[in-house]
């Protein structure tokens, strides 16, 4: 199914589309969303002539980018229409765009091929280490935000049903919930785009209001906080008086996650403060 137009989704392939044009320096670039068992839709362009190229139905096998829904994997042609290696269906509209040279690489989340992103030139040449690069990393990139985004919304919906009393209230869901979060944070640290880490920060966010937003809850003596190994060592670098980014510097990890650890840590010890944290953690013996 195609993304809404103003979905998480629909913007970060139009990032990724346009990062891809620029890496690449290629003047055509797209993106083919996976809207059946063996269909494809082009739903973003940059770069093209005609608009109407959007919303161009591709079976599997069809031409390039069919043939990269089919086998999974990158392929590329130096001049598309005598090219042996795939079909013809679409030279029209090829030879339209004026595209002689062609590039096509997955979006694979799991196991599944979600889309597929190209990249044409209108000289037939054999595309090189840059376009091949781009296309890696672009692919790669909304393949992160894709996965991360789902496991979000799934995080986010089991969070609000325990917040909603809708399931049961279950510490060790909460846990992981928190614990992705931070892992998502990272995560979103260590992408290139500017763009994308925006939108996959803007998702983050909801998660942190789906799980976060209620008051703090006392950890009772009967029933003490449990921590993370991370968590702990997070909280021990406070102890020993370390700020935020000394924090970060002293573990490897990135400003926000450690901020997601510390957020977690306040509301498994209900405290509002990480002062209050650390001696929270020290009356029920969790440090020293």
């Amino acid at each position: 199914m195609l993304p809404a137009e103003d979905s998480e989704e629909a913007a970060a392939t139009r990032a990724a589309v346009l990062a891809l044009r620029r890496e690449s320096g290629m003047p055509v670039a797209g993106a083919a969303w996976v809207v059946g068992p063996r269909q494809l839709r082009i739903s973003e362009t940059s770069g093209v002539r005609s608009p109407d190229r959007r919303g161009l139905s591709v079976p599997a096998g069809a031409g390039l980018i069919g043939k990269v829904l089919t086998t999974g994997r990158p392929a590329a042609v130096s001049d598309y229409r005598s090219a042996r290696r795939i079909s013809h269906e679409y030279d029209s509209f090829v030879a339209a765009e004026g595209v002689r040279a062609m590039a096509a690489a997955p979006v694979i989340v799991g196991t599944a091929v979600r889309a597929v992103l190209f990249v044409g030139s209108r000289d037939a040449v054999r595309l090189g280490d840059r376009v091949l690069t781009a296309m890696t990393q672009a692919a790669r990139d909304l393949e992160q935000f894709l996965a991360s985004h789902e496991q979000v919304h799934r995080l986010l919906s089991e969070a609000r049903a325990v917040r909603d009393n809708t399931a049961p209230r279950d510490g060790a869901a909460l846990e992981r919930v928190h614990e992705a979060h931070a892992d998502l944070l990272d995560l979103a640290a260590s992408l290139e785009d500017g763009h994308l880490k925006d939108r996959f920060h803007e998702v983050c966010s909801l998660l942190e209001q789906g799980c976060c937003s209620e008051g703090p809850e006392r950890a009772s003596s009967e029933n003490p906080a449990r921590l993370s190994p991370r968590e702990l060592d997070v909280l021990t670098a406070v102890a020993a008086g370390c700020t935020n980014l000394g924090i970060s510097d002293r573990l490897d990890i990135g400003l926000e996650t450690v901020k997601g650890y510390l957020r977690s840590v306040m509301r498994k010890l209900g405290t509002t403060t990480r002062f209050e944290a650390v001696t929270a953690a020290r009356r029920a013996g969790l440090l020293p």
